[in-house]
């Protein structure tokens, strides 16, 4: 009897911007957000909860989420 494989629903990827148009590349020095104004160094996301924890860091700063296609 085969088992059935569960289909795992591929997250979509995202890139997070502040509101000077920089983009969300890590952390360091013990929980700092670090920002950068490359694209290429910009840390690819894919679970938007972690979006809502950025938000949530940033208090009252706007954050934009950009979907990678």
């Amino acid at each position: 009897m085969a088992k059935k494989k569960k289909k795992e629903s591929k997250r979509r990827e995202f890139i997070v911007m502040n509101s000077q148009l920089e983009y969300f590349s890590g952390l360091m020095y013990g929980g700092e957000l670090v920002w950068c104004s490359d694209y290429n160094e910009a840390k690819p996301l894919d679970d938007e909860r972690k979006f809502i924890t950025l938000q949530n860091i940033c208090y009252g700063k706007e954050l934009i989420l950009d979907y990678i296609k």
